[in-house]
């Protein structure tokens, strides 16, 4: 009598375990995997951002850029612009904080000094392109609140979908948008598709993240072409990857303002 007990307990706990694995997640339970598959010591890349007019007309760049992160997942982050020559060492650097305003800062050469991104310049267009300031920034999950719309599948790919509102004062007050609507798929947990609204609630831009990779020799998975469409203006920004490289060596002086004016 007491086997059999002990077995229907067994089998009970079995059942129960298993139905509790499928439940969904909560929306910030989906964004803690996201963050865990998104966060390196430090990552670089080299890539092509291809700007394309209204008419269907195209201009390329050529940029590279690092990310070292801390143990309190503050980030820093360099920017540098390698070609064409009318671009040629503009660079951007970007130091979070948890404690007080991150710092940003953008050099350009023509006038041989740098300057500084307030909080509130955070919507204006990054050199021209369809990600304003706002859109470079890490993923803080504590300034945020998440609710799980649902799921979706997205090109054959299985999707949760989240629906992402600012809760932090500052952040609300600085951003652009009123809320965001992120994909993030159930396998490897990436970004695939963002959906932003401007202060107002209207859908103004979409990024569409394809060409989902495992990074050789890590167990991280990026994106190699993001896809960014401005809703009121029909110009897109296209971001092709040449390569990436995860925790790797990254000097810590490349994140100063000296460094960045540098140059030639």
């Amino acid at each position: 009598m007491k086997t059999y007990v002990h077995g229907t307990d067994v089998l009970m706990l079995g059942l129960l375990t298993g139905f509790i694995a499928m439940q969904e997640p909560t929306g910030r339970e989906v964004m803690e995997l996201y963050k865990a598959q998104d966060r390196t010591r430090n990552i670089s890349a080299d890539e092509t951002m291809t700007l394309v007019d209204a008419r269907g007309r195209e201009r390329e760049r050529q940029f590279t850029y690092v990310t070292s992160t801390d143990t309190d997942d503050n980030r820093k982050m360099l920017i540098r612009f390698l070609a064409p020559a009318d671009i040629a060492g503009t660079g951007f650097l970007a130091i979070e904080h948890s404690d007080r305003e991150d710092d940003r800062w953008l050099y350009l050469p023509a006038l041989r000094k740098s300057r500084r991104i307030a909080g509130s310049d955070k919507t204006d267009d990054f050199v021209g392109s369809g990600f304003t300031y706002e859109d470079l920034e890490s993923e803080k999950l504590e300034f945020h609140q998440y609710t799980l719309m649902g799921s979706e599948n997205v090109d054959g790919v299985e999707t949760w979908v989240i629906d992402a509102v600012a809760t932090d004062p500052q952040r609300l007050e600085d951003s652009g948008y009123s809320k965001r609507d992120l994909w993030i798929t159930k396998d490897h947990h990436v970004l695939i598709r963002a959906r932003y609204y401007d202060r107002a609630g209207a859908f103004v831009k979409e990024l569409r993240a394809t060409d989902v990779r495992q990074v050789p020799g890590s167990d991280k998975w990026r994106a190699y072409r993001m896809t960014m469409e401005d809703m009121r203006n029909g110009k897109v920004t296209i971001l092709t990857v040449e390569e990436y490289g995860v925790d790797k060596d990254v000097p810590d002086s490349y994140f100063s303002e000296r460094y960045l004016k540098r140059w030639r």
